[in-house]
C-alpha cells in the first residue's frame, strides 16, 4: 500500500512540475498547445545522447623529457 501511495504522489508531483513549467515558460494562454510543445521538448531531451566535446583539459599533462 505504501508503494502505491508513493507512486501516486510522485506522479502528482511530476504532473504539477510539468504544468508549472508550461505556465512559467509560456503563460496561461493556449495552455494545451504550449503543453504539447513542452512535451515534445521533454521527449527530445530524454531521447538525446549527451555530446562531449574534447578540449585541452581532457589531456593528461606529461612533463617534457
Amino acid at each position: 500500500m505504501a508503494l502505491i501511495r508513493t507512486l501516486f504522489w510522485t506522479a502528482i508531483f511530476l504532473a504539477a512540475t510539468f504544468a508549472f513549467t508550461v505556465l512559467f515558460e509560456h503563460g496561461p494562454t493556449n495552455f494545451v498547445q504550449n503543453a504539447k510543445k513542452e512535451a515534445d521538448v521533454l521527449k527530445a531531451m530524454v531521447g538525446a545522447k549527451p555530446v562531449r566535446k574534447k578540449d585541452d583539459s581532457d589531456k593528461v599533462a606529461l612533463p617534457n623529457h
